[in-house]
C-alpha cells in the first residue's frame, strides 16, 4: 500500500487527506476496517511520517473539514 500512499502524500500533503473507510450502502460485504486503518499506519510509518502528521491524516483533518 505504500506504493498507494506515497504519491498521494506528495501530490496532496498530510493536510489535505482523509483516512477513511467503508463498505457502499449496497453492498453485502462486511467493513475490514481495522485491517486497511492497520495497512494505512504501517505505510506512514514506512515513509517516516512524524506523528503529527499521522494524526492529522487519521482524525486531524477530519475535525477540521468536518467542524468536531
Amino acid at each position: 500500500m505504500i506504493f498507494l500512499v506515497g504519491p498521494a502524500v506528495e501530490a496532496f500533503g498530510y493536510q489535505r487527506i482523509i483516512f477513511g473507510t467503508s463498505p457502499s450502502a449496497g453492498s453485502n460485504i462486511t467493513s475490514n476496517a481495522s485491517y486497511w486503518y492497520e495497512l494505512a499506519r504501517l505505510s506512514l510509518a514506512e515513509l517516516g511520517v512524524e506523528q503529527e502528521d499521522i494524526d492529522a491524516v487519521f482524525s486531524g483533518n477530519a475535525k477540521r473539514v468536518y467542524g468536531a
